[in-house]
């Protein structure tokens, strides 16, 4: 199988926790793409040259980070990454998810306006992470059993591309115990090997 991703994506980081938690971390040609400079390879994958699009050995493209989770699933139950409440490892991610796409809109949203931080849509989509992490914090994921579940996957992906993205900014709060989780996750190879680092120079 082939793996379009990026270093910087949190949503080719999900697929690329979830594939080495499932054990396919050695069955998987890694191709480091930037989805920003129309890749032939990437766009043949998915038209929308977005990352992750993972290649079946059949030929077969699936894009989407949460869509190849569910095949992983589908395909290979065990380990599960749901766990054993997947109704409340489903709602955690959900909550993780959208505070990734509000961060990852923020930065896309730089691309045409740097000061769109401190624009009314920019401090609409920090004011998502910030209502997340909260909810996160009170009640965070749990790292436990044979593979991490989505909602940790998910979660420290959030923290971990927040960190990287959006280091020491003031209106950030404060997330020991999602911090924790993330320091503990660190500990496992498929968290270890994909935290997000910039692209390098082409």
């Amino acid at each position: 199988m082939r793996l379009y991703f990026s270093t910087t994506s949190p949503y080719a980081r999900i697929a690329r926790v979830a594939l080495a938690e499932k054990g396919f971390a050695d069955d998987i040609d890694g191709a480091l793409t930037d989805p920003w400079k129309d890749d032939q390879g990437l766009l043949a994958a998915n038209p929308s040259a977005r990352v992750p699009a993972l290649v079946l050995d059949s030929g077969l493209p699936l894009s989407e980070s949460l869509l190849i989770v569910l095949w992983l699933e589908t395909r290979h139950p065990v380990p599960s990454l749901l766990g054993a409440a997947p109704e409340r490892a489903i709602s955690r991610s959900g909550v993780a998810m959208g505070a990734i796409d509000a961060a990852a809109s923020i930065i896309i949203g730089r691309r045409l306006d740097p000061a769109v931080d401190e624009s009314p849509f920019g401090k609409r989509r920090r004011r998502s992470i910030v209502n997340a992490f909260e909810r996160l914090e009170a009640d965070p994921p749990e790292l436990s059993g044979d593979a991490a579940d989505l909602a940790v996957i998910a979660t420290v992906v959030l923290v971990d591309y927040i960190r990287f993205r959006f280091a020491g900014a003031p209106w950030l709060p404060a997330i020991p115990r999602l911090d924790a989780l993330a320091s503990q996750a660190r500990g496992r190879t498929s968290f270890s090997s994909t935290m997000p680092r910039d692209m390098p120079a082409t």
